[in-house]
């Protein structure tokens, strides 16, 4: 079973603007299978080398889970990396490469546990 990218939403750049200065900015992706209906999301911080060190100076350790570090924030090139990473990922059911698709950016069912909720 394979991934696609159904969309991308920047919830905070302003539309119509292919690039920010601010230096980190959320990303919102939905993906589903390949060969049929379904979607779910997942979140990344979109984050500069200068936003990074600024973090680092305000908190003193980040994470790096569900970042992606880049040199400058440009729409085109991030989409067009989360979607040649999801032609990559492959798994024998969703799940499987949808926790995959979870270390690019963090799944909204990301350690779910149905025995627990």
């Amino acid at each position: 079973m394979f991934a696609v990218v159904r969309y991308f939403e920047w919830p905070d750049l302003e539309r119509g603007s292919d690039t920010d200065d601010d230096g980190s900015t959320l990303l919102v992706f939905a993906a589903g299978p390949a060969d049929g209906p379904g979607e779910e999301t997942f979140q990344a911080t979109v984050c500069t080398p200068d936003a990074l060190a600024e973090l680092v100076a305000r908190d003193g350790v980040v994470s790096g889970r569900h970042f992606l570090f880049v040199e400058s924030i440009n729409r085109d090139r991030v989409e067009a990396f989360i979607r040649d990473r999801l032609r990559r990922i492959s798994g024998d059911t969703w799940s499987d490469v949808a926790e995959k698709i979870g270390r690019l950016g963090s799944w909204e069912f990301e350690d779910y546990n149905e025995a627990h909720g």
